[in-house]
Order: structure tokens, then sequence, then C-alpha cells
């Protein structure tokens, strides 16, 4: 059993190496292009990839220690289905935050005020063309759909060995479905981290979108799907009475013999 500080300390690492990788890959993608979103289609492909391909990473150097699960809406989803004490979440939660402030912090240290210009690699989305309906349902599916597969793979009675390769490519599968519509955030403190920097380092941000769009439905979407999860792979055996599963044949009556037959 990993210490609370390991296990803290991984989930900081993981979370603030998720940041720096994911939404630092949105600035250096613009950057190289000297563009301002949207992307083309190419653009979302290697971002989707740049989140994938860490998170595949991270999954098998930190999954041992921590779990790896850096981000809330997984700890919030382990808990409510009782796969992790309610009493760890705090702690998952704090570490998981603090990381992705700390990975938006790299990006801004590394692209300066170019960084902050470009965003950081915020979420957000135009309210013009989309419905705050229509984004909190997008990241409450989208982080659902991610949860589901996390579980499926981690589940004892599936190989084990595959769980990087799987959620890391979930995780760009998503991207590129709900990435056009909200960033695709399937993570509050990935989106918290970009959007606390960005606000220090003067930059433009989306507040009044976090909690109904990227906090809440994640949260829900998570919880949700752990339980459709359990609901659907926990086997169950369906009782029937004795006489409806089983027939017998008829039995027949044999008189008995009388003592005086018998010599």
């Amino acid at each position: 059993m990993y210490s609370k500080v390991q296990r803290s300390a991984a989930e900081v690492l993981g979370t603030a190496a998720l940041v720096l990788v994911g939404p630092g890959s949105v600035v250096a993608t613009l950057k190289l292009a000297g563009k301002v979103a949207p992307f083309t289609g190419a653009d979302l492909l290697g971002i989707s990839f740049a989140f994938g391909l860490v998170i595949t990473a991270l999954v098998y150097s930190l999954g041992k220690v921590s779990g790896c699960h850096i981000n809330p809406a997984v700890t919030f989803a382990l808990a409510c289905t009782k796969r992790v004490p309610w009493g760890e979440v705090p702690l998952y939660w704090a570490s998981q935050f603090v990381g992705a402030v700390i990975g938006a912090l790299g990006i801004w240290a590394f692209f300066g005020a170019t960084g902050i210009t470009l965003g950081l690699g915020q979420t957000s989305f135009d309210t013009s063309a989309v419905s705050y309906a229509a984004a909190a349902g997008a990241e409450l599916v989208g982080t659902g759909l991610l949860i589901f597969a996390i579980l499926g793979i981690v589940d004892k009675r599936s190989p084990s060995d595959l769980a990087g390769v799987v959620i890391g490519g979930v995780v760009v599968a998503i991207i590129m479905v709900i990435g056009p519509v909200t960033g695709a955030s399937l993570n509050p403190a990935r989106a918290f981290g970009p959007e606390l920097i960005a606000a220090i380092g003067g930059g433009p941000t989306h507040w009044v979108q976090y909690i109904p769009v990227y906090l809440l439905p994640g949260l829900a979407g998570g919880a949700l799907a752990a339980w459709l999860y359990d609901f659907l792979a926990e086997p169950r055996i369906v009782d029937e009475p004795i006489k409806a599963a089983v027939t017998h044949p008829d039995e027949i009556e044999v008189p008995a013999i009388p003592a005086s037959a018998v010599r």
C-alpha cells in the first residue's frame, strides 16, 4: 500500500503532466500555425493524440501508485460506486487541482506572454453557436464514455495490461467528437488550471462557463457511467421455481408387497 504522500504526489505530478502536454499542445499548435482557433481536422487530431499519448504513459507509470485518476470526475465516480473510500476524495481532488495549476504555470513559463494570448489551452465554447444545454450535455456524455471505458478495462475480468492503450485511445476518440463543441475538457481539473493561470496572467477567462459546463456535468457524467457499468457488468442469477425450471417424468406408484408373500 502506497502512503498518502506518495499517492498525492503521483496525482499532482500526473495531472500537471497532463495539463502541460495536453493544453500545451493546443498553444503549440496555434503558435506554429500563427493563428487562433478554430482548428483544422489535422490540428484537432494532433492535439487529441497529445492528450491520449500522455495519458497512456501516465497510466503505466503512475497507475500502480495512486490509480492514476488525474481527474476529479474519475475519483468522484469511483467513490460513488464504493471503489474508493469517500475519505480519499479530498486528498485526490486537492492534488489534482494543484497539479493542474502547476501544469498551466508550466505552459506560461514555456510560452510566456504568447501563451497567455493564445489562451493556455483553455476550454470554452461559443455561446452564439452552442447552447449551454448542448455544451453541458457534450461534457456529460464525453466524460461518461471515458469513465465507462476506464472501468471496463480495469475490471479484473479484462486484460489489464492494455489499460493505458485503451484509456489513451478513447480519449483521442472522444476529443475528435467533443473537441469542436466544448474543447473536450472531460476533466474539471484540466479546465480549472489554465483558467486560473490565464486570469493571473491578465488573459481572457470564461469562469461563467466553468461550473455549469465543465465541473458539474463532468462529475455527473462520471457517476452515471460508473453506476451504468456496474448495472451492466455485474453477473446476475435469475432464480426460477424448481417445477418451472426442471421437468420430471410422472412418478409410477408401486404397490407394497404383503409380508405374507415373502418366503
